[in-house]
């Protein structure tokens, strides 16, 4: 038993696995691309922090106030209450109990656990190089004076910041540089992240040995740019699907071209017509070009052996023609000479028959082998097809009366029909003989001829048993017969529906079982009607 075949396109296939893999590529790049994207935006926050706490630690020193914090922080950040700034924030810690010296408005209030684990060590502090109060004496022992800054030149913050000048110009002398000390620092600085009020900060740690400053920066606009490269990538992802989609739809539509030249042309051989060739382009691919020279191959040795069949099929009905007509002159000869009931008389009626039905079948071979070669002779005419069937009907009456069967028929006048007349009349013959022969009992045959839809259609009807469902479809195969036909109580040989078909398709017309059920069987002879196309 065969395969179930595969409904699905080719090309729908090959489609959708490009657009599979394409997928795989394209998701895993932009994965990649979006992940070294992500880390490239989280290391220029980190830049982003570290470049002003380089500006913040070069204005501090260890006896910073908290007024001058405050103004550091609005010069380099824009963080005061006038400015009501959100993204970037100032904190400032005393190690010692954890103290906050200073904060900016906008910083969130409930980070101190992150800040804490922020701090230095003692043994880091002990390492920080020691710092020199101004004027040269020692400075406060592991603390921040809390007094007031030494003085400052006019515009000191604006060199370095970058910024107008801040507050009232000092006296003219207080102008020159007074003495500043270097601020140390303790440890590296650390980033960290943290989560405060539905808001994720970035923050940096930069500790002296006396309080660690920390400043932190709004990751909202950083996650907005995130999703917009997320969404980039999706859109351009999908763009790349589809017209990966369309190329390959393209593609196969093009590699599929020779198939579809093997396909029609395979459509159109028959047995009759095995001269077909698949024609060879010359931009076929190398693949498909051997495919289609080992088709034509496999097409030109069918034909041979086809053509050798059909000449030994015509030949030896041929040839049996001569012995067959002298083998029956001389049993009917000896048939007549012979005394009736005798022996030798049983013995020559059961030859004569035997020979007779040799002729039929050879007379039938001849028949199929000339229409195999598509050599059958035709002679089509106009007529009038429904005065032609009375014929008929006449002799299905006689063998209908002989068989105890009831024959009915629906006859629409009129008909005209273009063909061979004897040979489509030979076709109805079967149907007819058929329909009595595998008939019950008392039953009945209705013949009915109808025109509808530019189509003659003439159909034969008995009240036989149905015909099995495993044997309908090799019903017009030569020499098949059902298992319940099969007899020789039952005349025929398998070959008057094969004779029939062949004799229909020479006229144009179709033959075909119309269906078959308990107790009726019909057989459709459909052909066009004279005039339509």
């Amino acid at each position: 038993m065969s395969a179930p075949a595969n409904i699905r396109s080719f090309r729908t296939r090959l489609a959708l696995q490009t657009m599979i893999v394409a997928g795989t590529l394209v998701a895993g790049f932009g994965s990649a691309a979006w992940w070294y994207a992500s880390q490239t935006l989280e290391r220029s926050v980190d830049d982003r922090i570290i470049a002003p706490a380089q500006r913040v630690w070069n204005r501090i020193d260890p006896y910073t106030t908290d007024e001058q914090f405050k103004m550091i922080a609005d010069l380099v950040f824009g963080t005061s209450g006038d400015h009501n700034a959100t993204h970037a924030v100032l904190v400032v810690k005393e190690h010692a109990g954890g103290k906050t010296l200073f904060t900016t408005p906008n910083a969130p209030k409930d980070l101190d656990v992150y800040f804490r684990s922020c701090f230095p060590t003692q043994e880091e502090i002990r390492r920080a190089p020691p710092t020199a109060p101004p004027g040269g004496g020692p400075g406060p022992p592991g603390g921040r004076r809390r007094e007031p800054p030494p003085p400052r030149r006019d515009n000191e913050f604006d060199d370095l910041l970058g910024t107008p000048g801040f507050g009232r110009p000092p006296p003219p002398q207080e102008r020159e540089l007074p003495f500043r000390p270097q601020m140390p620092m303790v440890r590296e600085p650390t980033t960290f992240t943290a989560r405060s009020g539905g808001i994720d900060w970035r923050f940096g740690a930069f500790s002296s040995p006396t309080y660690t400053i920390f400043i932190g920066l709004s990751l909202t606009d950083f996650y907005a740019e995130i999703n917009r490269m997320a969404w980039w990538y999706v859109g351009a992802g999908t763009l790349g699907l589809l017209l990966a989609g369309v190329g390959a739809l393209w593609t196969s539509k093009q590699a599929m071209r020779p198939l579809e030249r093997v396909v029609s042309t395979a459509q159109r051989l028959t047995a009759s017509d095995l001269a077909e060739r698949i024609p060879v382009q010359r931009d076929d691919n190398r693949e498909f070009a051997q495919l289609i020279e080992v088709l034509n191959g496999m097409m030109q040795r069918l034909e041979g052996s086809f053509q050798q069949a059909v000449r030994f099929t015509a030949d030896a009905s041929h040839e049996l023609k001569t012995p067959l007509a002298i083998m029956l002159a001389d049993l009917d000869d000896a048939v007549r000479h012979a005394a009736p009931g005798s022996e030798e008389h049983e013995r020559f009626v059961s030859l004569f028959a035997e020979a007779s039905r040799l002729k039929q079948i050879t007379q039938s071979l001849l028949l199929l082998s000339q229409a195999d070669a598509g050599r059958l002779p035709t002679h089509p005419e106009s007529y009038d097809l429904s005065v032609d069937l009375e014929r008929l009907i006449e002799d299905g009456e006689i063998l209908c009366e002989q068989a105890g069967l009831t024959l009915e028929h629906h006859i629409e006048p009129g008909i005209t029909a273009h063909a061979d007349r004897a040979l489509l009349q030979q076709v109805f013959q079967n149907l007819l003989s058929n329909a009595i022969k595998y008939n019950r009992p008392q039953g009945r045959v209705a013949l009915t001829l109808a025109q509808h839809d530019g189509q003659i259609v003439f159909s034969v009807t008995n009240t036989g048993a149905a015909i099995p469902a495993e044997n309908q479809p090799r019903l017009f195969e030569r020499f098949f017969r059902g298992d319940k036909a099969h007899t020789r109580q039952t005349d025929g040989f398998g070959l008057g529906l094969n004779i029939a078909m062949e004799l229909a398709r020479a006229n144009g017309a179709e033959l075909r079982l119309a269906g078959s059920r308990e107790d009726e069987t019909v057989f459709e002879v459909r052909m066009p009607a004279k005039g339509s196309v």
